[in-house]
């Protein structure tokens, strides 16, 4: 198939998480009776048989699939590789382990043709695993996804652009790639559409381009390792752009003073223990960052 009869490359970065690509590319299957697209899933490194998976499963396939192997360099690097790589001049960003429902490809390429602009689409807890409460404490709108207050078919914040789900020009992926040297998977996404809208090239938010996401939390301390490593990861965007220090950092830490103040004039609520939690470790994050 030529780059012009592709109308869409889907790009997923991909470690030890076999099972979960096989549910995401089954769901892909379903997908392409409605449009045109490549896979490309990008090996970063890992122990498992995902290689030997991605093998066997090519043959039955209903597209292309380009798999490439990596060392563990990141999902920064793993995506840009596979923009590189891609045919269609439309780049759809998924995680391994976040599936399409029905229509989401067709409709994140007829939203970005109608408006010119990237689409984020919304991302649910996969409902056919156990959601915990603290799951719906995280997301959708929480400290892992964040979706309240965006409005279908129109502009998002920068802060709300992630890069699961998501749908971009090539051109501006190729311009304004992800920034490689981010020390963890976090922010990069945020700041990549810093730089996105400083260009003026926004993204909107489609509501019913939906992915579901399949990882378990049952615990808080594993959330907070990866804020820990967000807050790592803010420093090194603060340092190339200041002005990220107040949305990214300085708004989230001063909010913080204001939940036990909740607490005391009798509206705390129950997350409050786990919302405290997740910020304290984004500022260690920050701090840690400080002394590397």
């Amino acid at each position: 198939m030529t780059m012009d009869e592709l109308e869409l490359s889907v790009v997923i970065p991909t470690r030890d998480r076999m099972e979960r690509l096989g549910e995401t590319i089954d769901a892909l299957v379903e997908e392409a009776t409605q449009i045109r697209f490549e896979l490309i899933v990008i090996h970063d490194g890992g122990s498992d048989n995902t290689v030997e998976m991605l093998e066997d499963r090519r043959p039955s396939l209903p597209f292309s699939l380009q798999s490439l192997n990596q060392a563990s360099l990141g999902p920064a690097v793993a995506r840009n590789r596979g923009v590189r790589s891609a045919r269609s001049s439309t780049i759809l960003f998924l995680g391994d382990d976040t599936r399409p429902v029905p229509g989401t490809l067709r409709l994140h390429v007829e939203t970005l043709k109608a408006t010119g602009c990237a689409v984020q689409g919304h991302i649910d807890w996969d409902p056919e695993q156990e959601i915990t409460p603290l799951m719906t404490f995280l997301a959708p709108a929480g400290p892992q996804f964040y979706f309240r207050g965006l409005q279908d078919g129109r502009e998002v914040p920068f802060t709300a652009v992630l890069g699961s789900n998501l749908c971009a020009p090539r051109q501006w992926l190729l311009d304004e790639p992800f920034d490689e040297r981010f020390p963890y998977a976090a922010v990069e996404d945020t700041e990549m559409a810093w730089r996105w809208y400083r260009r003026g090239w926004t993204a909107v938010y489609a509501q019913k381009a939906r992915c579901l996401h399949h990882h378990r939390y049952d615990e808080i301390e594993s959330f907070l390792q990866r804020q820990r490593r967000a807050g790592v990861s803010i420093r090194h965007a603060v340092r190339r752009h200041p002005r990220l220090l107040w949305p990214l950092l300085l708004q989230p830490t001063l909010f913080s003073l204001w939940i036990p103040v909740r607490r005391l004039i009798g509206k705390g609520r129950a997350t409050d223990p786990w919302d405290l939690a997740c910020r304290k470790a984004l500022l260690k994050g920050f701090v840690r960052g400080a002394r590397d």
